[in-house]
């Protein structure tokens, strides 16, 4: 539903995933560094700077024992669960995606999901779930390649798409499979629970509609700050969402998704000529809407104040945060503080790579070809 307006915006939010200029004979350096991503749960997430005391604290925490899920609490999503039904919405005809975590996830997750918000965002809340422990990831880039390594899966991905390669590497079985970029395979959607007790997801709607989308965003500058030996400049953006005079398949509602950010003077590591791969977790305000679908036909004014944050820079510190209501007017999302649910991504660990780190991107010597 937010198609028309978000388009360019989308575009720049998932620039780093579109492929660059084919590289020269003499490439750039390259860059690695460590992520650590979590969805915060009404806590106070750790604050810009604390990356290698999280890492620290990753590595010594045992792997975590799979447990039964617990049976869903009498209450349910709160002001998140209002978004199903009234933000930007006709059901599935465009909604703010993040809104299934929250209570959500502390409450069986999956199945008040399925309750609030139908089974389209099963998957969604199932992704979500791995992201309650902290998961550490590697990232590499050199050449217009990149190799991902998920350190709990003990695996690794290597796309040299330019070269029409994709080399999928176990590392714990030493073996290897290599896919062209059109055939490399993607995680199967999250099984979606039956609803156990409690109201059914309304149906969609069928009848079209129309109402009037205002979106605002206002930024302040939060200042410098010196994070992983990089400068970092920080910005602090709410992104606001308000649907009102709704008819048919439309629906009032309002949400509001706060942006907190310290950029690096580095650029985003591309990859060059692969598809283009959407992040597990959001990484800008856009990363919540899901793509439009049904009746819902609005009209939108935009509007947006403050300084203008730079495109392109790796982010060191990346914190996004959902508040909704059932209003037409969203609350803004409290700052800093504690309260719903967030997306958390910390990098550090960064080290700059040249031809001899070339290796990184090949076929590890004693690995031997799936069957």
């Amino acid at each position: 539903m937010l198609r028309p307006l978000l388009r360019a915006s989308a575009a720049l939010a998932f620039a780093a995933l579109l492929a660059p200029a084919t590289p020269s004979a003499a490439p750039a350096p390259g860059l690695a560094y460590d992520e650590i991503v979590r969805v915060v749960i009404n806590a106070t997430p750790p604050p810009p700077g604390n990356f290698q005391a999280d890492l620290a604290a990753l590595s010594a925490s045992p792997a975590p024992v799979a447990q039964a899920t617990p049976a869903p609490k009498k209450r349910g999503l709160g002001g998140l669960a209002g978004i199903a039904g009234a933000v930007l919405s006709g059901g599935g005809a465009g909604s703010v995606a993040g809104a299934v975590a929250g209570a959500a996830i502390s409450d069986a997750m999956a199945n008040a999901v399925q309750q609030s918000l139908g089974a389209q965002f099963g998957a969604l809340a199932g992704a979500m779930t791995a992201f309650l422990q902290p998961h550490l990831t590697r990232y590499a880039y050199y050449n217009g390649w990149e190799r991902v390594d998920d350190v709990t899966a003990q695996t690794a991905t290597i796309r040299k798409c330019d070269i029409g390669q994709v080399l999928h590497l176990d590392l714990a079985r030493k073996t290897y499979t290599v896919y062209t970029p059109a055939d490399e395979p993607t995680d199967a959607p999250a099984p979606v629970p039956a609803p156990r007790r409690g109201r059914q997801a309304p149906p969609d709607p069928a009848q079209p509609g129309t109402a009037t989308v205002t979106l605002s965003e206002a930024t302040r500058a939060l200042g410098s700050l010196r994070i992983e030996n990089q400068a970092t400049a920080g910005f602090d953006s709410t992104t606001t969402f308000a649907m009102s005079n709704a008819t048919g398949s439309c629906r009032d509602g309002s949400a509001s998704v706060e942006t907190v950010q310290y950029l690096s003077g580095l650029h985003q590591p591309a990859v060059t000529a692969c598809p283009i791969r959407r992040r597990a977790v959001p990484d800008s305000a856009t990363g919540f809407v899901a793509p439009p679908s049904g009746g819902c036909r609005p009209t939108f004014a935009a509007s947006r104040s403050g300084p203008t944050p730079p495109t392109g820079r790796l982010a060191l510190y990346s914190l996004f945060r959902l508040s909704a209501g059932a209003g037409a007017t969203p609350a803004p999302a409290p700052s800093g503080g504690p309260g719903g649910f967030a997306f958390l991504t910390e990098r550090g660990n960064l080290k700059t790579l040249g031809a001899a780190d070339a290796g990184l991107f090949g076929v590890p010597p004693g690995f031997t070809k799936a069957p």
